[in-house]
């Protein structure tokens, strides 16, 4: 782990599904019911918190597919990622859970005036009404979801983006987040990275991420930066 000083931070960067709500069981549900309606076998809860992390469109290829980087028919697929989208529009927040510890750790670093954001590969639709449900909309200053821009995570202009917005250095803003996608798109942009335990780590172990920190909780950041700083 990196361990230089943090003390130039005063932006920090945060992923949503995986890292501040476990979203995954809608996910899975919404997947499922899909995949049955179009006469496709289902996969377990399991399986797609492991495909979680590129958004809906390379979740929806890997359920039909069941591989990693599997390329359905264009047809078949633009079919299903419409369904899919419809279907979880109506159980964004059926099963979900916000993480022990988020509404906890980002209250704290917003009474220590951080600048917070949200970078997301979700698309927008769902987003703001995630976010609302478990009434932590209001903690970040920048949204960014994955149909805002041309790229995705891991690509670092979304997080570069964020910097813009803030008239802020890479060496001033933190990214948190589960998956290898956040910690590439971190480090593209030469930025710190957090990696929470928990989470979709895509069947790897959190280790092999290549986060700068491993954090247990939310909680931990505001407490861990001042250490740190």
């Amino acid at each position: 782990m990196n361990t230089n000083s943090l003390a130039q931070t005063c932006c920090v960067i945060f992923d949503l599904d995986g890292t501040l709500v476990d979203s995954a069981p809608d996910i899975a549900i919404s997947m499922n019911k899909m995949l049955q309606q179009l006469n496709f076998r289902t996969h377990d809860l399991q399986q797609v918190r492991d495909w979680i992390g590129n958004g809906a469109g390379r979740l929806i290829k890997r359920a039909l597919t069941g591989e990693l980087d599997g390329e359905p028919p264009e047809d078949l697929f633009k079919q299903a990622h419409q369904l899919f989208l419809d279907i979880y529009e109506q159980h964004i927040t059926v099963e979900s859970a916000m993480y022990p510890g988020v509404f906890e750790g980002l209250t704290a670093l917003r009474e220590q005036s951080y600048v917070l954001a949200c970078v997301t590969n979700k698309p927008r639709r769902f987003t703001p009404p995630l976010l609302e449900a478990f009434g932590i909309d209001h903690f970040f200053d920048h949204l960014i979801c994955g149909d805002d821009l041309p790229v995705k995570k891991p690509h670092p202009q979304v997080l570069q983006t964020i910097l813009k917005q803030t008239n802020l250095s890479p060496l001033q803003a933190v990214m948190v987040g589960d998956s290898a996608s956040d910690i590439k798109a971190a480090q593209s942009a030469n930025m710190k990275s957090f990696c929470v335990s928990y989470g979709y780590h895509q069947g790897k172990g959190v280790d092999a991420l290549g986060a700068d920190y491993i954090i247990d909780s939310i909680a931990e950041m505001s407490q861990y930066l001042i250490l740190t700083g």
